[in-house]
């Protein structure tokens, strides 16, 4: 690892400690919500697949497939070794837990779920090809359209937070590379986790109709952008 892959691994061990930032953050909570949210868009056929969920964390999301598709073989990875040993103390018994970073993954998997995770690497293209060379159905889920001050995000390969701004075309360039078949894509708000909360839509409502007579713009609710990828792995 460079020095600043070291930099932030310790950053990250550090994050997902027993009531670290993560957790008092409200981690585990958002992990399952997108999960959820997810699965109420796509659905996996019944009975015996294998899938991976890639950038895990403490594991909620790995935890609610292993029940939602009992006959799955659920595994789960993140670079960080403490969210992974985390992990697999609390659902080791239905999930497989395992330390790599993304590049790194072996084997083929029927379907790999990658949620609120490339959003945060300057090179999310290098890595999403990767994974595409390891699975039949890439399920990727990111922030759509995020802006800072109304600008897309600008790409800062000194920090881990946000790095892009993702479109509709964001993960064109693995047709345009003869990677996958089809790319199906779905739009989502995730109530707390990332869109509004139920109260946050009202009160948003009356600041639009506000907006709207003032004749300024209109401001939307945070969306979550779900890319379906059928690959040629």
């Amino acid at each position: 690892m460079t020095r600043h892959e070291n930099i932030f691994l310790d950053e990250f061990n550090d994050y997902f400690k027993e009531n670290g930032a993560w957790e008092q953050g409200g981690g585990r909570k958002q992990t399952e919500i997108f999960a959820r949210c997810f699965d109420e868009v796509i659905t996996f056929p019944a009975g015996k697949f294998t899938l991976l969920d890639v950038g895990c964390a403490l594991g909620q999301a790995a935890a609610f497939f292993a029940r939602r598709y009992p006959e799955a073989r659920v595994s789960a990875t993140d670079v960080s070794n403490v969210a992974v040993s985390r992990g697999r103390g609390e659902y080791g018994d239905r999930v497989h837990f395992f330390t790599e970073d993304i590049e790194r993954i072996n084997g083929r998997y029927d379907v790999i779920y990658c949620s609120n995770v490339l959003e945060h690497f300057h090179d999310y293209v290098e890595k999403t090809m990767h994974l595409a060379a390891c699975c039949r159905r890439l399920c990727i889920m990111v922030p759509y359209n995020q802006r800072q001050r109304g600008r897309r995000l600008v790409p800062d390969a000194d920090s881990f937070e946000h790095q892009y701004s993702f479109y509709e075309d964001s993960f064109d360039f693995l047709l345009d590379e003869g990677l996958v078949q089809k790319i199906d894509i779905a739009f989502h708000p995730c109530p707390i986790a990332w869109g509004w909360s139920r109260r946050q839509r009202i009160t948003h409502g009356i600041d639009n109709f506000i907006r709207k007579i003032s004749r300024r713009p209109h401001e939307h609710e945070p969306m979550q952008i779900i890319f379906d990828i059928r690959t040629n792995a």
